[in-house]
């Protein structure tokens, strides 16, 4: 019976405790032009991560004109970033031209804009602390 109060006690508080540092984030994405397509996001833990293109999760949303809010949940503590695409030939990519230049919208956390080149890690990322249970982002589309 003590071994099994202990056990459940143990149990408890292990979900407690992960529950406390569970976090959302709210990613909204502004000035989306139509709403006939969609909209990929992915969002990386970690800069190794976003190197490598291995997200921690990603999801496809219907575009909505002006504002898109996605939201990410049960995330632990740590460092995010996040990109995203307006689909708007419904193709399931972010078309480019000759140059590698997007031609459909696009962009990342923190608002982050390329300057003559991809936009850096260190632009986009943004922490997610013990004490957040929330995080809210955004970003406007650059078309």
């Amino acid at each position: 019976m003590k071994n099994s109060n202990l056990f459940l006690t143990a149990m408890i508080s292990l979900l407690v405790s992960s529950a406390a540092t569970a976090a959302e984030i709210e990613f909204n994405i502004l000035g989306v032009n139509d709403d006939s397509s969609k909209v990929y996001v992915q969002l990386f833990k970690g800069e190794e991560n976003y190197t490598k293109s291995i997200p921690e999760s990603a999801t496809i949303t219907k575009a909505q004109s002006g504002k898109a809010s996605i939201h990410f949940n049960n995330l632990s503590k740590g460092e995010y970033a996040l990109r995203y695409f307006h689909d708007q030939n419904s193709n399931g990519k972010l078309e480019t031209n000759l140059f590698g230049m997007p031609v459909e919208g696009y962009g990342f956390s923190n608002n982050a804009k390329p300057n003559f080149g991809p936009v850096s890690y260190s632009e986009i990322k943004f922490i997610v602390s013990e004490d957040d249970s929330k995080v809210i982002n955004e970003s406007t589309v650059i078309y």
